[in-house]
């Protein structure tokens, strides 16, 4: 008989016997999980969205809410980077269930389908190579599931279930087996069918059958617990000392849902490590993790599983003296190998891993991992530097790092990229000056000291073209700038402003240049719907990042398609100028993306620079989750708007907020190293702000001054709280004990000066006005880059017919 005749013949058989009465489908009411259950999300099947879970380890499944056919390469299960099925269907009694026409609610920890009288819930486990097919209904009658695709390999049933061995994962077994167990299931070449009533399905794999055997008998005893630990972990990051109310009910949502999927990429795949995205990049990066790791984990102050990202990177640095990327952080991290082809994930790596012990005092995982730090800026030294003392690296071996088969870069950014100057001054000078991560070797000290002299000279002095006044995105070869408009200028702004500085120069004339650049930056590059990686001017602009009628993908991926990680930086760099209403405007653009276009909860890696014809609103491309998107719009939110940033191991708080007047009632609760800061921002309609720590002491700091002259500063206990105002310019604040009563105040400004010296404060004041002024003027209606396609595009020259491919 063939496989689809013993398919329908298993379907519409009463040979099988009933499973024993009283089994029951999991029951996640056991527990209360209110913040997870309001963020479940009804999906249409005209919007047919993409969905993913991972089950933390190194695991995710990844499918569309109604899709019947799977028409995606990594659609379904991959465990490890392989692909073990695509998809499944069940039939109820001779009919396939439709999921065209099923009533979908996606979760962040589960996806459920509601056919009337059948309804499906996919589960995934932590840290179990194991899905869970919840099956509920009051039909008597016959279950039966079967796989889409052919990726999962021959099955074969015994008493267990159904055995494959995936062709991508041959070593490995994989079962599909009853949720109760009984010797009345029907098990036969590649179909498994059970009686109704019953709890499902458990699809598992492992290295043996035995393996596999085991963790079947386990799971069928621990299921529901698995299943409401899981609940309960992802619940504890949006609520008790996470909670968030972002003043708006949508907002608030997309917020906490991005919070969930950037989580769900923290992996232990090799080690703990971040997927850069799904579906394709399920493995670990450098530079993703270390842009991504502030954003995920920092912000919601989960520090021990941050310093297990940083100890499984360092474990895979290259440590051979001999190698020319000898002290490297690798590029990209697979189970089947790892690559060193990057420039910037090493700087990223010390940076972000100062930052770390900074916000949590971490001093012993400084000094353990000082060796790591002490091989990457003698590896840079030894291997890195030109003549003149600047990094030097290969032609893709920054963030814009895509090859024509492998080969030729097609955005060459060789040798000596601005922004890998910007990060490796930072990182020499952050190491330097951050406990425990200072090196101890007097000859490497003065090696990075002379190392930094020479980068900083030759950023005054070769990345500001003197001519025009622009910024230069990259030396070439022979020494001559490049000039394009490109965002990696963004990252280098601040620097670029303090290494140019020279006594002789006016000040306000000194603003003004930075102020300038970071203008013609946004007006250039960024768009309502993020920040394109080249201006639409450039000759070698691609509007489009999938056109294949003209070009290769990969042609357009750094020559301007926009990248919505990027807006981090971009946003970053208006808001401490005290610019809110674009960064603002592009903030929501993102939170509605993530809230109703693409994957569930998710930001995209990339999208269109220019809207296609006859559009309005540029389309999504690349990975549906990408983990710098998602994480950037997250950071922005807690450090930048809301302002907060935690230093000193969790004993000092800086607050300095740049939330619109009109969002009211904002709340936010933020972990420190021990203890919590609650928050309230524009409290009803007045500019009002109070903050309470509970658990732990620590010094606040709050002001909003963009030039951050202006503070009112606090030592708050455990249980106080404080309440600043703002009247005609000025902060005051009113500290509370936790008995309400009032224990203190201070005032910003002129007034809280009784002895200091009041010339000093009105020349800040005055430098604090002018520097507004010049502000407003510059950025007057700035807006954003307007989409235009230019005439005569080369990359729109030649027409391919048929299409390209890959």
């Amino acid at each position: 008989m063939r496989r689809r005749s013993l398919l329908v013949a298993a379907a519409t058989t009463g040979a099988l016997s009933v499973l024993p009465k009283g089994a029951q489908a999991t029951s996640e009411a056991a527990q209360s999980f209110p913040v997870l259950e309001s963020l479940a999300m009804p999906v249409r099947a005209a919007e047919n969205r993409q969905y993913s879970f991972t089950d933390k380890a190194s695991a995710y499944f990844y499918g569309r809410t109604h899709q019947e056919k799977t028409d995606d390469w990594f659609y379904g299960w991959n465990v490890a980077t392989k692909r073990i099925f695509q998809d499944y269907r069940l039939i109820h009694n001779g009919r396939p269930l439709q999921r065209a026409e099923a009533n979908v609610v996606v979760s962040p920890h589960a996806i459920t389908r509601d056919y009337g009288r059948v309804k499906e819930t996919l589960r995934l486990f932590d840290g179990l190579t194991a899905l869970h097919l919840d099956v509920e209904t009051d039909l008597p009658g016959t279950l039966v599931f079967d796989f889409e695709g052919d990726i999962q390999g021959s099955g074969s049933g015994d008493k267990d279930g159904v055995w494959f061995q995936p062709k991508e994962a041959p070593t490995s077994w994989m079962l599909v087996a009853p949720v109760e167990p009984s010797s009345h299931a029907f098990a036969v070449n590649e179909i498994l069918a059970i009686q109704t009533p019953s709890a499902g399905f458990f699809i598992l794999l492992g290295p043996s059958k035995a393996e596999v055997r085991r963790s079947l008998s386990q799971l069928r005893r621990t299921y529901q617990s698995l299943t409401t630990a899981r609940m309960a972990r992802m619940e504890a990051l949006v609520s008790g000392s996470r909670a968030l109310d972002a003043g708006d009910p949508d907002r608030t949502k997309a917020l906490l849902w991005m919070r969930l999927t950037a989580d769900q990429l923290v992996m232990k795949q090799m080690g703990t490590g971040i997927y850069a995205g799904l579906p394709w990049f399920n493995d670990y990066w450098g530079r993703d993790t270390f842009i991504s790791i502030t954003g995920t984990l920092f912000v919601t102050g989960q520090y021990d599983v941050a310093a297990d990202v940083f100890r499984s990177f360092a474990a895979l640095q290259d440590r051979d003296p001999k190698s020319k990327t000898y002290g490297r952080i690798p590029n990209r991290a697979r189970p089947d190998g790892v690559q060193y082809n990057t420039a910037d994930g090493t700087p990223r790596f010390i940076i972000t891993l100062a930052d770390l012990v900074f916000r949590s005092g971490n001093d012993a995982l400084a000094k353990e991992l000082l060796p790591t730090v002490m091989r990457a800026i003698e590896g840079m030294l030894d291997h890195d530097l030109d003549e003149s003392g600047l990094i030097t690296h290969g032609d893709a071996d920054t963030w814009m790092d895509a090859k024509e088969k492998g080969v030729r870069a097609f955005s060459p950014r060789g040798n000596r990229a601005i922004d890998i100057q910007v990060l490796w001054l930072e990182a020499i000078e952050v190491a330097i000056n951050s406990t425990g991560l200072a090196t101890t070797d007097p000859v490497l000290m003065t090696r990075a000291l002379d190392a930094m002299g020479s980068i900083s000279k030759g950023l005054a002095e070769k990345f500001v073209d003197k001519a025009t006044g622009k910024l230069v995105d990259h030396l070439k070869p022979d020494g001559g700038p490049d000039l394009a408009l490109r965002p990696n200028a963004f990252v280098a702004l601040e620097t670029i402003s303090k290494v140019s500085y020279r006594d002789e120069i006016d000040l306000v004339s000194h603003m003004k240049q930075k102020l300038l650049w970071s203008r013609d930056l946004w007006k250039g590059l960024v768009y309502p719907w993020g920040v394109a990686t080249l201006s639409q001017e450039d000759p070698e602009f691609h509007p489009y990042h999938e056109h294949w009628h003209y070009y290769h993908k990969d042609a357009a991926y750094h020559n301007g398609t926009v990248w919505p990680w990027l807006n981090g930086v971009a946003m970053t760099t208006l808001l401490r100028y005290g610019v809110q209403k674009e960064p603002w405007q592009l903030f929501e653009n993102m939170n509605r993306q993530a809230l109703r276009e693409g994957a569930v909860g998710s930001l995209a890696e990339c999208a269109d620079a220019l809207p296609v014809p006859g559009a309005t609103w540029a389309r999504r491309t690349g990975t549906f989750l990408q983990a710098w998107s998602n994480a950037e719009q997250l950071r922005v939110w807690h450090e930048e708007i809301l302002g907060v940033r935690i230093r000193g191991g969790g004993t000092e708080v800086l607050i300095e907020p740049q939330l619109p007047k009109s969002v009211l009632n904002v709340s936010m609760n933020t972990p420190l190293k021990k203890g919590v800061l609650k928050g309230h921002w524009h409290r009803s309609n007045a500019h009002t702000w109070a903050f309470e720590l509970q658990g732990a002491d620590a010094v606040l700091l709050f002001s909003t001054d963009a030039t951050g002259q202006d503070w009112v500063r606090w030592p708050i206990k455990a249980g106080q709280r404080v309440e600043i105002i703002e009247d005609q310019g000025r902060l005051k604040l009113t500290a509370y004990d936790h008995q309400n009563r009032v224990i203190g105040e201070t005032i910003s400004g002129l007034d809280k000066l009784v002895d200091g010296d009041r010339s000093l404060f009105e020349a800040q004041r005055q430098q604090q006005k002018a520097f507004e002024s010049l502000r407003d003027e510059i950025f007057a209606d700035l807006g954003f880059c307007e989409p235009r396609l230019q005439p005569n595009l080369k990359s729109l020259s030649v027409y391919h017919d048929p299409p390209l491919t890959y």
